[in-house]
């Protein structure tokens, strides 16, 4: 009996042994030529391009949304967000009934059914009330804030001269986003130094802390994601007039911005040095990406067409990598269509999860990263980039081709042959055009009515949770 006791326990620690880390490392408006592995030759990434390196790098790295709430909400989820209703960015970030809805399972949450410990760290943007906050949604441990941003220095730095100390007149909505506190597992931390140094200690903290069983970290940088702030020492490195000509990018503009990106790099190069000291490197599957394409007025996203907020390449494709040491050949290539939602899938796999028997719409893509397989990972990839179902604007991959759809008029792309979109080929194919386009309404009927509908105005708002006393933003409720 105490040998086959044994004998179990053994497999146990065999079984557990074989469950993969997983890191993922998520930056904020990112450039898709901003990264040196990607061609930039202004901005310094050693840390990011040793990921790339050492791992592989997909060509062609998609997200679910050209903006920031939509597409982390897909990555969250591992769902298409216009499948339950969640079209825009959260506009009031007080308002509960933007964000997440309550109850939907994430991926965090299917990593947890295998045995993980769950954390993210850094930006949510997935709503501020209780049934939206990270632990509602599958993360046992989070550290970071729940609006859109956050300045890059707590509020009572001396460059903000005590203008978000108080609401003497009232915010814009960004700067409502910008404010909100930082939180360690839902109540109020102070913290004194750069947000991207902060964070990054955050998620060291959280890999030493669970060393020594099986993880799932969400590394969700706020860089470079404007306010333009940084460190006056790495500015340094990048006089205005070192920096890339960008054409619509002042110098300046992009000498703060490449601070960011720097300072992004150093920070995953700590976490990379903790997982290495910890030994805890090779059994760790670390994927980077951008939550969509860099914004026009700082970033690069060349040679593609568009930015952030576009259904161009330009919005929707990403820097995108994979280090999987001993599985991921390093200076690996792959060239086949990926999208982030492939990220979730892959992890609950590699975790020892069915993902034919959950609602994750990404495909478990291990053999082809892991070069077992050269199939395409996906037939056909569907986005919907509209404000709700009945805004018919979307986009569709199908091989080669890509369709978009923008309120009627039809744009359709060879982006192997033509990957800066810049000949349509609708009225040359348009038979091509018009089956792809019958194809995507047909996909489009299945999408879910939006969660909240945008208003126009731009209320300043309070709320009375316990996290926001002290804060302009704290206002006590007519019970009280």
């Amino acid at each position: 009996m105490l040998v086959a006791i044994c004998l179990l326990a053994g497999l146990a620690l065999r079984t557990d042994a074989a469950q993969p880390n997983v890191i993922v490392i998520m930056a904020d408006d990112l450039g898709y030529a901003d990264v040196g592995f990607q061609g930039c030759k202004d901005i310094s990434t050693p840390n990011i391009d040793q990921l790339a390196k050492s791992g592989a790098r997909f060509s062609q790295g998609y997200v679910t949304g050209c903006m920031c709430g939509p597409s982390r909400a897909g990555f969250i989820t591992g769902r298409i967000q216009s499948t339950f209703g969640y079209y825009v960015n959260p506009a009031q970030p007080l308002d509960p009934k933007q964000g997440l809805p309550a109850g939907i399972k994430t991926v965090a949450h299917h990593m947890q059914q295998q045995g993980y410990v769950t954390g993210v760290v850094g930006k949510w943007h997935m709503g501020t009330a209780d049934h939206q906050h990270p632990d509602a949604m599958g993360y046992s441990d989070w550290f970071g804030f729940l609006g859109g941003g956050l300045m890059y220095y707590p509020l009572d730095h001396p460059s903000y001269n005590g203008r978000y100390l108080t609401k003497e007149k009232p915010w814009s909505t960004r700067d409502m986003h910008h404010t909100l506190p930082m939180l360690h597992n839902g109540t109020p931390v102070e913290w004194n130094q750069y947000l991207t140094r902060e964070l990054t200690e955050g998620g060291i903290r959280f890999i030493e802390k669970n060393r020594d069983q099986p993880f799932f970290l969400f590394m969700s940088y706020n860089a470079p994601h404007e306010y333009l702030e940084a460190p006056a020492i790495t500015i340094a490195k990048y006089p205005p007039d070192s920096v890339s000509d960008v054409p619509g990018v002042p110098a300046k503009s992009r000498s703060i911005y490449a601070a960011m990106v720097d300072e992004m790099d150093q920070g995953i190069g700590r976490l990379m040095e903790t997982l290495n000291k910890l030994d805890l490197a090779d059994n760790t599957v670390v994927w980077f990406l951008s939550d969509h394409g860099g914004l026009k007025r700082t970033s690069d996203n060349g040679p593609l067409r568009g930015a952030k907020g576009s259904a161009y390449e330009g919005g929707l494709r990403v820097p995108f990598v994979v280090r999987w040491p001993e599985k991921v050949a390093p200076g690996t290539v792959l060239d086949h269509p990926v999208t982030s939602l492939d990220i979730g899938a892959t992890s609950l796999a590699l975790a020892g999860g069915n993902v034919k028997q959950t609602s994750l719409h990404g495909s478990d893509i291990t053999s082809y990263m892991t070069g077992q397989s050269a199939d395409a990972p996906h037939d056909v990839i569907y986005w919907h980039v509209g404000r709700s179902p009945q805004d018919l604007s979307g986009v569709m991959r199908d091989g080669d081709y890509k369709m978009l759809a923008k309120r009627g008029r039809v744009e359709l792309f060879n982006i192997k042959d033509d990957p800066s979109e810049s000949t349509d080929l609708a009225k040359a194919q348009p038979q091509r055009a018009k089956r792809m386009l019958v194809q995507w309404n047909e996909w489009n009927g299945s999408n879910a009515p939006p969660l909240w509908k945008q208003s126009g105005r731009k209320d300043y708002q309070y709320a009375d949770y316990e996290w926001l006393k002290g804060t302009p933003h704290y206002q006590r409720t007519k019970e009280e």
